[in-house]
C-alpha cells in the first residue's frame, strides 16, 4: 500500500511539479530564468540531511511542515533521494517520497536527473552551495520550482536575505517562495505556507 501511495505521489509530482504556481501573475511566470549550475560540488560533502528554509510551492510539498530531504550516495554512484515531513501538523508522522538520481556526467555533480517514476525524470541543478556547505539553493533546470535549504532546521534572518539576494540576482522573483515551517511556532506566521 505505502509504495502505491509513493508512486502516485511520486506521479503527481511529476504532473503537478512543472506547473506554474496559478497563485503568481503572468509577467512573474514570464520571467523565471532557466537555473544555471553554480560551482562543482563535492558530492560526498553535499550528501545527508538538509532542512528545506523555502520553496516555490506546489500541490506535493503545499502542505508539509518540518520537511527535509536526505541524500545517500550508494555504490553504484546513483543518489538515494527522500523527501520527508510531517503532512498538515508536527503531531503528525514522518512521511514522504523516495527517489533515485543520478549525476549528469560532465556538470561537476551539479545536475541530477531524478527518477520519480519510470520513465519520467526531471533535471534538478544545484545553483548555490557556500563554502562551509550549510546552505543551498536548488532548482529545476526550466526555473520552475527552488528550493532554498540549510543543514540546520532554523536559518537567521540575515543569511534568509543573502539567500533572497542571490535568487534575485539569478533573475528569481524571491516573493514567489515561501517559507517552510520547521517548527510549531511558524505555522501561520506571514511568509510562511
Amino acid at each position: 500500500m505505502s509504495k502505491s501511495i509513493a508512486c502516485l505521489a511520486a506521479l503527481l509530482v511529476c504532473l503537478t511539479g512543472c506547473a506554474h504556481d496559478p497563485t503568481a501573475a503572468p509577467q512573474e511566470q514570464a520571467r523565471r530564468p532557466a537555473c544555471v549550475a553554480g560551482p562543482p560540488i563535492d558530492l560526498q560533502r553535499y550528501m545527508g540531511r538538509w532542512f528545506v528554509i523555502a520553496e516555490t510551492p506546489y500541490l506535493g510539498e503545499r502542505d508539509y511542515v518540518g520537511s527535509y530531504d536526505e541524500w545517500t550516495l550508494r555504490a553504484d554512484g546513483k543518489i538515494e533521494d527522500r523527501y520527508l515531513g510531517r503532512r498538515h501538523g508536527f503531531d503528525q508522522p514522518v512521511t514522504g517520497s523516495h527517489f533515485v538520481a543520478k549525476v549528469v556526467s560532465g556538470t561537476g555533480n551539479t545536475t541530477w536527473r531524478v527518477g520519480l517514476i519510470w520513465p519520467f525524470e526531471v533535471v534538478v541543478v544545484t545553483a548555490y552551495v557556500d563554502p562551509g556547505y550549510r546552505y543551498t539553493i536548488r532548482c529545476m533546470a526550466d526555473g520552475n520550482m527552488v528550493w532554498l535549504l540549510a543543514r540546520a532546521p532554523t536559518m537567521d534572518e540575515a543569511t534568509y536575505s543573502d539567500m533572497l539576494a542571490r535568487l534575485a540576482a539569478m533573475g528569481y522573483a524571491p516573493e514567489l517562495l515561501h517559507r517552510v515551517a520547521q517548527d510549531a511556532g511558524q505555522i501561520g506566521r506571514p511568509g510562511f505556507q
